[in-house]
């Protein structure tokens, strides 16, 4: 029997995990196998992520691992679109776009899933945005409240 807590751990994070492995592999069924495998081994060290200071951050560490593992193993094979934002932008950078600006989730939202920090989120949007300017990473116009202020970040 699973521990109530990791089950809650998954029923909180599974479709979101789903959404943005998703828009890495570009594929409904990989996606679909590597959030399974991803929170199948969280459940064997489940113990040790529990106790750990950032669950969360563990399974995402976890999930970036065996994404990054599945798009090695394409590059051998038949082509398939790749996600243009992990090839210009650091990791951190990468998923803070994904998370904010495709998916749409409040950096809140985006950081509970990361296991980070909020500031760490907005930092690392506004690091890729400065790298790469642009659609790829236009922040979401409104997601939530607005920030504050009351005036809706450009």
């Amino acid at each position: 029997m699973l521990p109530l807590e990791y089950t809650a751990f998954c029923l909180l994070h599974r479709e979101r995990y789903l959404r943005y492995t998703r828009e890495r592999v570009q594929d409904a069924w990989v996606s679909q196998k590597l959030v399974e495998a991803a929170l199948g081994n969280l459940a064997t060290i489940w113990p040790a992520v529990i106790s750990s200071s950032r669950p969360a951050a563990v399974a995402w560490r976890l999930l970036d691992a065996l994404i990054s593992s599945a798009l090695r193993g394409r590059r051998n094979g038949v082509a398939h679109p790749v996600d243009a934002v992990h090839q210009v932008l650091p990791p951190a950078q990468a998923d803070v776009v994904i998370l904010r600006c495709r998916l749409r989730l409040s950096e809140a939202q985006a950081a509970e899933l990361m296991g980070v920090e909020q500031p760490a989120v907005a930092s690392q949007l506004r690091m890729a945005q400065r790298a790469l300017p642009g659609r790829l990473t236009a922040a979401p116009a409104a997601v939530g409240a607005q920030p504050p202020g009351g005036r809706t970040r450009r």
